[in-house]
């Protein structure tokens, strides 16, 4: 066996490899828990002297996301009945999809967390204040997850590259465009057509 032929096998299975970690990154189930929690805590807690439920501007994002997560739950559904048809040890390309919402959405979720907790998302000073916030200890969890929740578009591939896998593996499009490179639609190069 070559060295060509061991560096074939090398980046296939690392490719395999990544594909099925982009899939498990979508994180489905912990989203739709999350959301569970979302409505349930947004239904207690009150803001301007009414639950943040009854906030139109509030209930039309978490629809939103939760619409979205549904779309992700059953794309996810999709790439993993598919697996088969893309060859032994080949990704799906719509595994980059996946990585995408699925990260796009976690992180929708911590910034509803976010705005349903309001100023109680500042640390707690055990030395403040008689207006603490002991009663709302259960926030204490909510900003760490939300800052540390940014880094999901980063790892298993930033979200900048698995657009760019998807222009080129699912669309056919030239890996180099993009959008900051200022090129007009009709003069984007497409490969061999």
């Amino acid at each position: 066996m070559s060295v060509a032929d061991v560096l074939e096998v090398v980046v296939g299975n690392a490719k395999f490899l990544l594909g099925n970690e982009r899939t498990g990154i979508a994180r489905v189930g912990v989203s739709k828990e999350r959301l569970r929690r979302i409505r349930a805590l947004a239904s207690k807690v009150e803001s301007g002297g009414r639950p943040v439920i009854e906030d139109p501007a509030f209930r039309e994002k978490l629809t939103a996301c939760e619409i979205e997560l549904k779309a992700l739950e059953l794309t996810q559904l999709r790439v993993v009945a598919d697996e088969g048809k893309h060859g032994k040890g080949k990704p799906n390309p719509a595994s980059s999809v996946l990585k995408i919402k699925g990260s796009e959405i976690q992180q929708t979720t911590t910034e509803l967390l976010m705005e349903i907790i309001g100023p109680f998302a500042a640390p707690y000073d055990e030395h403040g204040d008689a207006g603490s916030n002991e009663s709302m200890d259960w926030t204490a969890q909510i900003a760490p997850s939300y800052f540390n929740n940014r880094k999901v578009s980063i790892y298993g591939g930033s979200n900048e590259i698995q657009r760019n896998i998807i222009a080129e593996r699912v669309l056919g499009l030239p890996g180099d465009i993009r959008v900051d490179k200022d090129v007009p639609y009709n003069k984007i190069p497409t490969k061999g057509r």
